[in-house]
């Protein structure tokens, strides 16, 4: 006999065997509230734990290599692998350790990959001559900070300098602490060099007039005299005119294409805040120099382009300059182009219009070694 309690299977399925009471409705519904509860719970970990997972992917690409994420600094990086801010500057040619970009691939010191790429450490080796740098014509300290991966600071700091404008020419500077102060012979010292011819100015005279006559450039007059700019003459204005020293032989150099890749992919990387710029075969950098890029009125461009007109020689004008014969031009991006450059030898600091100034012979090489299509990466 069926039980006052036993239904069919049918009726299990809706209705409970002691009744529709409120206090098993009230049991169902709580069991349901913690159910939903647990779903969110376990839906929530899964988007925290998700992008943990895919950006520890993107980030380790590679064993021993991390690839730079947004909003990540070269120190931050550094104390995630548990070694030394310098030793991982150093181990990827980062001059500036505040500057690194999205994507940039760092190799960790230490590991697989930096044996793999066998990157010199540029510490083994002492900077500028053996720790030590000899003032030139035209060199500023700035400059010379910039030229050796120092700061201006630190350069006054390890010469004992307190005026950053005084300097002279066969001046020896102390570029590393791992080397004695420099020490300054009075005989050794540059003499004041006497002017080859003084000239008075005369009545409507230019000072590019003056520079023609005398087979001289602008720049050097300014330079020599001390003008602040080519309208700063009068009549009867007594000026230095030097005869141009000539070049100095060109010493033998190891050719770093011998050792590049035949088949290394090609391009110039221009880094403007260190002013600089480095041209790439492989793995193997083929030219690294000091350059001018563009002032803050008149930045240069930035992104990735690649070589376009070429030329051997243009005029080029613009707002305040009109200049002939600019050597070994490349357009890489509209109006922008690297270029050789006669009328200033101030590399390493921002001068330009928004092109990239070179010295003419390494302009030179690079027009040579570059084809149409090279890609140009500009950053900061």
């Amino acid at each position: 006999m069926k039980k006052p309690w036993q239904h069919d299977d049918s009726a299990a399925q809706t209705e409970p065997p002691h009744g529709n009471t409120p206090a098993l409705q009230s049991a169902l519904l709580r069991r349901s509230f913690w159910q939903r509860v647990c779903s969110l719970r376990a839906l929530l970990v899964a988007a925290l734990v998700l992008p943990l997972l895919v950006t520890s992917h993107t980030v380790q690409a590679e064993d021993g290599v991390h690839v730079v994420q947004s909003g990540e600094t070269l120190s931050r990086i550094a104390q995630e692998y548990n070694v030394g801010l310098n030793d991982l500057a150093l181990n990827n040619g980062i001059v500036n350790p505040n500057v690194v970009y999205v994507g940039q691939r760092l190799v960790i010191p230490g590991s697989s990959a930096a044996t793999r790429y066998a990157v010199p450490i540029a510490s083994a080796t002492l900077p500028g001559d053996e720790g030590y740098f000899t003032v030139g014509r035209g060199d500023s300290l700035s400059q010379i900070a910039r030229n050796n991966a120092m700061t201006l600071p630190d350069l006054l700091r390890l010469n004992g300098l307190s005026d950053p404008n005084f300097i002279w020419v066969g001046q020896q500077l102390r570029v590393s602490a791992r080397v004695s102060p420099a020490q300054w012979d009075p005989e050794k010292a540059a003499k004041p060099k006497l002017a080859d011819t003084i000239y008075i100015v005369q009545a409507e005279d230019t000072l590019a007039d003056i520079a023609s006559q005398f087979e001289v450039t602008e720049q050097e007059l300014l330079v020599a005299n001390g003008l602040p700019n080519a309208n700063f003459m009068w009549v009867g204005q007594r000026l230095r005119i030097y005869k141009p020293e000539p070049a100095p032989a060109p010493v033998p150099q190891a050719n770093p294409i011998v050792s590049a890749p035949a088949s290394g992919y090609r391009y110039i990387e221009v880094n403007l805040s260190a002013q600089t710029l480095t041209a790439w075969q492989g793995d193997t950098a083929v030219l690294y120099t000091s350059v001018s890029t563009g002032t803050w009125a008149t930045p240069t461009v930035t992104g990735r382009f690649s070589i376009g007109t070429k030329y051997t020689a243009q005029r080029m004008t613009g707002p305040g300059y009109d200049l002939p014969g600019v050597p070994w031009v490349m357009y890489f991006y509209g109006g922008y182009a690297i270029h050789g450059t006669y009328w200033h030898n101030n590399f390493g600091t921002p001068m330009s219009h928004g092109c990239v100034n070179m010295r003419t012979d390494e302009a030179a090489f690079l027009y040579n070694w570059a084809p149409p299509g090279t890609e140009v990466y500009v950053h900061y």
